[in-house]
Order: C-alpha cells, then sequence, then structure tokens
C-alpha cells in the first residue's frame, strides 16, 4: 500500500515537474519570437519603425494596465485577509500590561494614546502608536487597570475576589493529606473529586513531573499552573502571577474542537500551559485519493477563559487529495435543538448560553 500510495505522489510531482517544464519551454519560444521581431523591424525603414513603436506603446499600455489590475487584485486581497485577521484577533482584549509596582489600584494609571497599557504611576509614560482597535476597549471585556499583588495588570478579577480565591483551602494538591482536601470537595489518597456549578463532576490525579490531570467526563487535561476551586468554580493562577477563572474544561474543548473540525479524531492530548490557553494536539483520520486511510496531525489553540478558539493548524498541502472520516458528535450543536431551549441545551454542557451570533454555546461574564 505504501507503494502504491508512494508512486501516486511521485506521479502527482511529476506532472507538475512538466507542467513547469512546458510553461518555460513556452516561455522562452516566446521570448525568441519576440526577439526575432525586434530583429527583423531593425532592418525595416523608419516608417515601418514609427508604425513598430507606436504598436508597442500600445501594447505596454495594456500590458502596465494589466499589472495594475492585478496588483490592486492582489492588494485587495491582501486587505481583506489583514482585515479578517485583525477581526479575529480583536474577540480578545489585547491591551498590555507593564506589572509596575503599586500598593493600591489607585498606584494603576492607562497609558499610551488608546489606553491600552496599564502600567504604575510611577513608571515613565509608556509611548505608543495612536491608532485605536476595538480589542483595547476595557470597558467591553469588563477588565481593568488594578493592583494585584502589588503588581499593575489588566484583570477581570478585584484583588479582593483574589484574596477570597488564593485561600489554602481552596487549592488543588493531589498529593496533599486528606485534612487538606479543598472545600466542597472529596479526598482518598491521591484523587480529587469536586462538584462543579454547572452540576458536573471533576476529578483530579497526580500527574508526572509534578503536574496535575483533570478529568470531566472522561476527557483529561494536564498542567502545572497551580489550580484552586472556589464557589463552584476552577481558578489557576498563570505567568506574571494573574489569576483568571477557568471556564473553558476538556470535555469542553473536545467538543469545540471537533465542530470545528468535523473529522473522525484519534489520540487526543490536552494541556493547559501557562498563559492560560490549552494546547490540543490530535489526529485526525482521512482517505488518501478517497481510498488509502491516512492520519493527519491538527493542533489547535483555545483561551480557556473565554472559550474562544485561537488559531487552528493548517492542514497539509496535500490535504485536497483525502477526504475526512466524519464523526457525528450527540448533540453537537445547541443551535439544532427545539426553539427556546438553546440556553437549557448549552447549560447541560456547562455553558451559560446559546450565543446565536457565533452559532456556539458560549459564557456569560
Amino acid at each position: 500500500m505504501f507503494v502504491i500510495i508512494s508512486l501516486l505522489l511521485i506521479g502527482f510531482a511529476t506532472a507538475i515537474d512538466l507542467y513547469s517544464i512546458t510553461t518555460g519551454a513556452i516561455r522562452n519560444n516566446t521570448l525568441s519570437a519576440s526577439s526575432n521581431q525586434a530583429e527583423l523591424t531593425n532592418g525595416e525603414d523608419s516608417s515601418d519603425n514609427e508604425t513598430s513603436l507606436e504598436e508597442s506603446e500600445n501594447t505596454a499600455s495594456v500590458t502596465a494596465t494589466n499589472t495594475n489590475r492585478n496588483t490592486d487584485t492582489k492588494t485587495a486581497r491582501e486587505r481583506i485577509k489583514a482585515a479578517i485577521a485583525a477581526r479575529n484577533k480583536e474577540k480578545f482584549f489585547c491591551g498590555k500590561s507593564t506589572f509596575g509596582e503599586c500598593q493600591t489600584d489607585a498606584d494603576c494609571i492607562t497609558a499610551g494614546c488608546s489606553n491600552s497599557v496599564c502600567q504604575g504611576v510611577n513608571e515613565e509614560p509608556t509611548i505608543t502608536t495612536c491608532e485605536w482597535k476595538e480589542c483595547y476597549d476595557s470597558t467591553q471585556y469588563k477588565i481593568n487597570c488594578i493592583c494585584i499583588k502589588n503588581k499593575c495588570l489588566w484583570s477581570r478579577l478585584t484583588e479582593t475576589q483574589i484574596k477570597k480565591i488564593i485561600k489554602k483551602e481552596n487549592r488543588i494538591n493531589a498529593t496533599a493529606r486528606v485534612w487538606e482536601c479543598p472545600t466542597e470537595c472529596t479526598c482518598a489518597g491521591s484523587t480529587i473529586k469536586c462538584q462543579l456549578a454547572s452540576g458536573r463532576e471533576m476529578t483530579i490525579i497526580a500527574g508526572n513531573s509534578g503536574n496535575v490531570i483533570v478529568q470531566v467526563k472522561g476527557e483529561n487535561m494536564s498542567t502545572n499552573v497551580i489550580l484552586y476551586k472556589s464557589n463552584g468554580k476552577l481558578y489557576g493562577v498563570f505567568r506574571n502571577n494573574e489569576t483568571k477563572v477557568v471556564r473553558m474544561l476538556p470535555d469542553q474543548v473536545k467538543e469545540r474542537i471537533k465542530e470545528r473540525i468535523k473529522a473522525r479524531l484519534h489520540n487526543e492530548n490536552i494541556t493547559l500551559n501557562e498563559d492560560g490557553e490549552y494546547e490540543y494536539q490530535a489526529e485526525k483520520t482521512a482517505r488518501l485519493f478517497f481510498v488509502f486511510p491516512v492520519r493527519m496531525v491538527v493542533r489547535a489553540e483555545i483561551d480557556a477563559e473565554t472559550g474562544e478558539v485561537i488559531k487552528v493548524s493548517k492542514p497539509k498541502w496535500w490535504a485536497f487529495l483525502a477526504r475526512d472520516e466524519k464523526e457525528t458528535v450527540l448533540g453537537e450543536s445547541c443551535g439544532t435543538v427545539t426553539s427556546g431551549e438553546n440556553d437549557n441545551c448549552c447549560k447541560n454542557k456547562g455553558y451559560d448560553v446559546w450565543n446565536a451570533e457565533k452559532n456556539e454555546c458560549d459564557f456569560s461574564e
């Protein structure tokens, strides 16, 4: 089978090479003919030269017009791509934090031409380019420039809220002793079970290299991030000691990727990194030339707080020669249920509401 696939691919590559060679030959013949025509023109009288010159100028004008048109088309495409990329990026707040020293929220100010930077009042003013992006709107994203653990940063949680969350009795530690079990959880050996506000159960066990494995509805994710459980929600302390709520859990990560990829996935691996993003990797099953089974690697990144899919890896160059093996996800979209039951459908999956604009289940603030 491998030999057959190799021969088919070699044949395809050979066809491309032949096409390139043929195209090159035609181009060379055309250039040669043009050169011969130029030599003949040089041998003609002046009137013929003038006529030939006018024809050349007209041809050059048409060529220039076509070139400009092609350039304009290319520029338009690039602008559309840039606009789409910018729109996708602006789904997330894109302000920056300097993590300047502070004692209270009053010691933190916004800076930059668009107030997109959160810095300490005693720091040198931050200078930025004067442009406005929707993702700079802190009000829209319900985020504030405040003092957290003596550092100025953008945060959805206040320091008071964080102090209530980041307590020893709330910390999830799979290697802790029984009497150190997190509040509202049950512990047995190195296994911790906690009920979430959504009614689902979360199981935490000790993993390798000091990490923990979080399991919800049979789906696992591993992380080295310090986790806390408070009021039925999971929180993590991420890079620069920033505390965020982990709304998206492993079962939801898998479901969201399947909704996006719409293919049968195997060997899934989900990791929550220090930036508060899930790193997802799996293999999807496809059939090369609609006959030969192959597996292609799929990678994606998802924001653990908002549930937004940040990016999905591009398919291989030969992917157009393969057809994915589809897999129907039970209750894949809450948009197809009985009208008026969308929100309930999403709540059963651990979300808050159905977002008709994004056509997917979503979290409310």
